[in-house]
């Protein structure tokens, strides 16, 4: 379920057994104890919930020190009574209980499966939000850039006088390669380089948990790398598909970046990098629909496939016409 560790409850109460109807477990040491309810037409004992939390705490099956929700998994919630709603509220339980509706919950997991979308993404909808909104906008960002992947064409682009192609290097398989843009947050350093250079020399790349697409990249794919600020200064080829592998000895931060392959052939231009204009966005196969007039953060964003004539023009292997 949604990357938990599922523990079925009993549906109908047993004496001398706790009463939930099910105990999800993270990876992570996250617990949520679900209470499935038909309606919330009727008043519901919010303490009942609290209960079945506290006597698994009491059973040692959840530890004293581990965060923990309490979920109501509703059937036919009523969007004029709120009454369940309204009464987390009222007894101040919003760090303590959540309620979602069966069909939300049928819809993130639908989401989770179609997207690609993490289960620590999953888990930072469903825990109540705490100060920090990046994991909500991270996965909005996943989301919007896969959907606006799956809708872009990929058409066919024939090599123009002076185009330098791609050098074909390792037989791709039979789906052929892919192109993605990975963006690099750098603005604690003096440069790009300076942030990840160490690790795009050694010939490697990580992707976070979070990552978009990080399941889908493969050996004969290529990768541009995006600095804000800058545009497009490095490219390379996938040559590994990612592994959960760490690398202390090049990244500054491998607790979050854990997910990391091998790159070949790499093309570092740091002091001409290719700003993406106006002019540019107004030729990528990715502006199509778009005013590339208008805020266009959302293509550099998160990890995003690239069409082949999008990643040739961004790595300086087509002609921008003017």
């Amino acid at each position: 379920m949604l990357g938990f560790a599922v523990t079925y409850g009993r549906y109908a109460g047993t004496r001398n057994q706790v009463g939930f109807d099910g105990h999800w477990v993270s990876p992570h040491g996250q617990h949520i104890v679900v209470e499935v309810k038909t309606t919330d037409v009727y008043a519901i004992r919010t303490a009942t919930l609290l209960n079945y939390i506290n006597e698994l705490v009491s059973q040692g099956t959840i530890a004293e020190d581990a965060p923990r929700l309490g979920l109501y998994v509703v059937g036919r919630p009523d969007a004029d009574l709120n009454q369940l709603h309204n009464a987390i509220i009222a007894e101040k339980r919003l760090q303590e209980l959540r309620t979602i509706s069966v069909d939300s919950l049928l819809s993130l997991t639908e989401l989770a499966v179609t997207y690609d979308v993490t289960h620590e993404s999953v888990v930072a909808v469903l825990l109540p939000s705490g100060p920090r909104l990046d994991a909500t906008v991270d996965l909005m960002a996943s989301l919007v850039a896969q959907a606006e992947a799956s809708t872009r064409p990929e058409p066919p682009v024939s090599l123009r006088e002076g185009e330098v192609p791609l050098a074909e290097i390792q037989e791709p398989d039979e789906t052929g390669p892919a192109y993605y843009l990975a963006p690099v947050k750098w603005k604690e350093f003096d440069s790009p380089m300076d942030a990840v250079g160490q690790l795009i020399t050694a010939g490697k790349w990580g992707f976070g948990e979070r990552t978009p697409l990080r399941r889908s990249i493969k050996p004969g794919d290529w990768i541009c790398f995006y600095a804000s600020g800058l545009g497009v200064f490095a490219h390379a080829q996938v040559t590994t598909a990612p592994q959960h592998n760490p690398l202390p000895d090049l990244q500054r931060h491998p607790e979050a970046y854990p997910w990391t392959f091998d790159i070949a052939h790499q093309a570092i231009y740091e002091d001409n990098p290719v700003a993406i204009t106006a002019e540019v966005r107004s030729q990528l196969d990715a502006f199509a629909n778009s005013d590339v007039n208008r805020n266009w953060g959302w293509f550099v964003t998160p990890t995003r496939n690239l069409s082949e004539h999008d990643f040739k023009i961004l790595t300086r292997q087509a002609q921008v016409n003017s």
